[in-house]
């Protein structure tokens, strides 16, 4: 009897030394930098060993996609933008997440954004990292007392982080102090970056990109009232930053050269980077504006996320279910954070601990309640085109002043109409 069971513990200690590991995939980026952190506390815990592969981003996607089309998957947890999953879930590379047993204990109700990831009524991404579109701002600025005496002198009311369309073009013309201060930091070169200053606006006038027919309809009143709000923004910027991509427009702001940056919350990170501020300790961040009469409402704000998908060839997907388990819950995030990431949990965001490395996580908490999530390109794989090719040129002829807006947008609209026919959508 002794000897069978010595026999069994090490039958046992062969299949633990010999098991395969989980196998992540990942880009090369701080907030994958976060969630390593909980690989080996989620071996000691689990028994279960955790490698990872990671890319530049530049490439990732390339690199997935050829194990997956050649059939060498070696990948069974790719981290993924949130952007990409539709695709790979269409093709069948990825399986559903909502299918595996003990899916429930993720607690979806408290991931926001949880919406985007479904497709069929089935969930193929759990989002660890989340930002919105929204002002960074210099608090040393906002909250300067000869600053606010004269705001309040000029405009009537107190200065304060931007909550409406019409505050922020206030305190944007209130800043704007060429050339060694600038109301407000844009980014004006022809990309999807200079798309989200319009579909921002598009979103808060109560306008959208597609239908529910998947028909275009940003060519509406909102869409032309936001165009021009755009325009009326770059008055009060650096004239280079109808140049700025996102770098360059983080750049400014964090030398000190403009009030507000209009970004998503990643920028705070770079606020407060030591090694590349000057203005550590003196950033906040505020959710988009939107209409004054629009206060209050649940408007849709420009939403970018990254997450855990589990390969449909992962021989073990409990196991990569209790990664995921782990490396979301909320004590895993929270301590995992300050590293670099913003965890894509209410219970994390609104968290004392948090709150005492990221300050200005509440009102980020506060914006994300208070906002229907809705990511930088249509969930589609001509999304990315709509945006990059399509809008962005558009709202950059109307900048240019070649074409007006209404041009600009019908012809925009025109475009959008025939590529969703050639994809057979109508």
């Amino acid at each position: 009897m002794r000897s069978k069971f010595v026999l069994l513990m090490v039958l046992l200690l062969l299949v633990s030394c010999f098991a395969s590991p989980l196998r992540l995939s990942s880009e090369v980026g701080i907030h994958t930098d976060a969630w390593k952190t909980r690989m080996p506390g989620f071996t000691a815990e689990k028994g279960v060993e955790v490698s990872i592969q990671q890319f530049p981003y530049a490439n990732y996607l390339d690199q997935l996609m050829l194990g997956y089309t050649a059939g060498r998957v070696d990948i069974d947890v790719p981290y993924i933008s949130m952007l990409w999953y539709p695709a790979l879930a269409t093709a069948g590379y990825i399986s559903p997440i909502s299918d595996i047993p003990g899916y429930d204990r993720l607690n979806e109700s408290d991931i926001p954004g949880i919406r985007n990831t479904k497709l069929n009524g089935k969930t193929y991404i759990i989002p660890y990292m989340n930002e919105l579109g929204g002002i960074i701002y210099r608090k040393d600025l906002f909250e300067d007392p000869k600053e606010k005496a004269n705001f309040l002198a000029k405009y009537g009311y107190e200065l304060r982080p931007p909550q409406t369309l019409e505050q922020y073009e206030d305190v944007a013309e209130f800043f704007n102090r060429p050339p060694d201060l600038y109301g407000v930091t844009l980014m004006g070169r022809r990309s999807i970056f200079l798309a989200t200053h319009f579909m921002q606006r598009l979103w808060a006038n109560g306008g959208a990109l597609l239908d529910l027919n998947m028909r275009p309809i940003f060519n509406s009143e909102a869409g032309v009232q936001a165009l021009k709000e755009v325009e009326r923004m770059f008055q009060f910027a650096n004239p280079a930053a109808r140049n700025y991509d996102f770098q360059e427009a983080l750049n400014e702001f964090i030398s000190g050269r403009s009030a507000m940056a209009e970004i998503w919350t990643t920028g705070m990170f770079y606020v407060e980077d030591a090694s590349r501020s000057s203005i550590v300790g003196k950033g906040g961040f505020v959710g988009f504006p939107r209409p004054e009469e629009k206060l209050g409402e649940k408007l849709p704000m420009l939403y970018i996320s990254w997450g855990f998908s589990v390969s449909s060839a992962a021989p073990d997907k409990q196991a990569a279910l209790e990664w995921l388990i782990y490396v979301t819950d909320t004590k895993n995030q929270v301590e995992a954070a300050p590293t670099g990431n913003i965890p894509a949990r209410f219970s994390s965001l609104n968290s004392a601990e948090l709150a005492l490395s990221f300050p200005w996580i509440k009102d980020f908490a506060l914006a994300m309640e208070n906002c229907i999530p809705t990511p930088i390109v249509p969930l589609i794989p001509e999304g990315g085109s709509i945006v990059s090719g399509i809008i962005a040129p558009a709202v950059s002829e109307f900048l240019s002043g070649s074409k007006t807006a209404e041009k600009a947008l019908n012809d925009a609209v025109k475009e959008v109409d025939r590529l969703m026919r050639d994809g057979g959508y109508y």
